[in-house]
């Protein structure tokens, strides 16, 4: 189950929302337990015991953590934590990746015995190892209550795919959640915008960005035109699908009165891969920031060992997206990108026009997202040759049965919501409503009414297409 799907928006989460509001406030955690389990079940019910055991196993090493910080029982506990929730990490993700990676390894008798992995494992086991690790170092105390702890693991607006939350975060949320109707309003208004992000926007680039990915495009060989339509309709539908699905999580959380943190922040108007990172997925950056960087030496180290770091961290951020060559260069593409951003030409690039800078950080992530899009390193290679071909032999074809008005209109409202517009739509408002009190009624009505309106054609879009999960679902 998903957050866009008719199941979760007409039957799970009005019940979620009646037992949450109707039972008393007391009972309010074992509500959002409920109602994260019953979630994550209808999603994958075999997976249900993986994170189970993940809750009760990060539950008791932190309360043993709390009682050992600071001494050698404390720092073996630590490790023996962070050893098992990798190794359940990489066991139920990896596994069939090294298996096919390293060939000894079956004549070794290691066989790939697992299934999918389960449903956000990387989200919530990322979790489990910033708790730990903040207990350990004192940062916060361990949580007591074993319901609260399931809670900040399984939430279920976060479970699928992320943010991926710090338990301090989340704290006064979980030990009394009291949302008001301001926080139910704006929180529904915020969950109406991610679900239209999804929808309206990432929902109708989709096809177009899968017709240029496809391994056998259906107008003939890859050409420079569709390959370049495919590339701006996926740079669109990865930002617009991912961070409409942070819309509705934080908004979700605010109506349930749990606060989960920002995870973008516009950044495709980056002017460097480095300011990227600061704006993109921001909860995952900051998380290997703060738990791999920065251990390992972050920028305090020479600067040999800083560009080891950023290669390293960037390997691992690839790999933590998916099991296949193809993140692993991606990763590195990024990593390649930082170590030459602290380098002279990157001081050299810090002087260019800001369009210029803008333009680099833009084709670099893009070019990016080849790698991170396609099936396997072959198709990434033909896709990037197709880029830089000069061949147009295709694109009639393409802009016939791909480009739709929908399609153009996608385009449109995503080339727009891309830049940070929130503070020009409230000048407009401000501008209205100083016209007088009828004026303010027109502002009043479309802050009332646009995130009913949103809703309906999210809906509408959602009953008319074809289900399409969430892109980070699968991470």
């Amino acid at each position: 189950m998903s957050l866009e799907t008719p199941l979760f928006l007409f039957l799970f989460l009005p019940a979620a929302l009646g037992g949450f509001f109707v039972l008393p406030r007391r009972a309010r955690p074992f509500v959002l337990l409920l109602a994260s389990l019953v979630f994550y079940a209808m999603g994958e019910v075999s997976a249900l015991p993986g994170l189970a055991a993940s809750i009760l196993g990060n539950f008791a090493l932190g309360l043993a953590l709390e009682r050992s910080r600071g001494t050698d029982r404390g720092r073996m506990l630590l490790a023996l934590g962070l050893a098992a929730n990798i190794l359940f990490l990489a066991l139920a993700k990896y596994l069939a990746f090294a298996v096919s990676a390293l060939p000894f390894l079956p004549a070794m008798g290691v066989d790939a015995v697992f299934g999918p992995p389960p449903l956000g494992i990387s989200f919530f086991t990322f979790q489990a190892v910033s708790y730990l690790m903040d207990v350990s170092r004192g940062g916060i105390a361990a949580e007591t209550s074993p319901v609260r702890f399931a809670v900040y693991l399984s939430f279920f607006p976060k479970i699928a795919a992320g943010p991926i939350a710090r338990y301090a975060t989340m704290l006064p949320g979980l030990l009394d959640p009291r949302p008001g109707l301001a926080d139910f309003a704006a929180g529904t208004t915020r969950f109406a915008v991610g679900l239209a992000k999804k929808t309206l926007i990432a929902g109708t680039l989709g096809p177009v960005a899968d017709a240029a990915f496809s391994p056998r495009p259906l107008g003939g060989p890859l050409d420079m035109g569709t390959a370049w339509i495919g590339l701006l309709a996926y740079t669109a539908q990865i930002y617009f699908d991912f961070s409409g699905y942070t819309d509705m999580a934080v908004g979700l959380g605010r109506v349930f009165g749990v606060t989960l943190p920002e995870n973008f922040d516009h950044p495709y108007v980056s002017r460097g891969v480095r300011e990227f990172w600061r704006r993109w997925h921001i909860s995952l950056s900051t998380w290997f920031r703060d738990y791999l960087y920065i251990p390992l030496g972050g920028g305090r180290v020479s600067p040999a060992r800083v560009r080891r770091n950023l290669l390293v961290v960037f390997v691992l951020c690839g790999l933590w997206h998916g099991a296949n060559w193809t993140f692993v260069v991606w990763g590195l593409w990024h990593g390649a990108f930082l170590v030459l951003e602290r380098t002279r030409a990157g001081r050299v690039m810090d002087k260019a026009p800001p369009a210029l800078r803008h333009a680099y950080a833009l084709l670099a992530v893009m070019l990016g997202w080849v790698f991170f899009r396609s099936a396997d390193l072959a198709q990434a290679g033909n896709y990037l040759a197709a880029l830089f071909s000069f061949r147009l032999d295709g694109l009639e074809y393409t802009w016939i049965t791909s480009v739709t008005r929908q399609a153009m209109a996608a385009f449109g409202a995503a080339l727009v919501f891309s830049l940070p517009a929130g503070g020009l739509f409230r000048a407009g408002g401000d501008i209205v409503a100083r016209l007088g009190p009828p004026g303010r009624g027109v502002v009043f009505a479309a802050r009332a009414l646009a995130p009913a309106a949103l809703m309906l054609l999210s809906v509408m879009q959602l009953a008319a297409g074809t289900y399409s999960p969430f892109i980070y679902a699968r991470f």
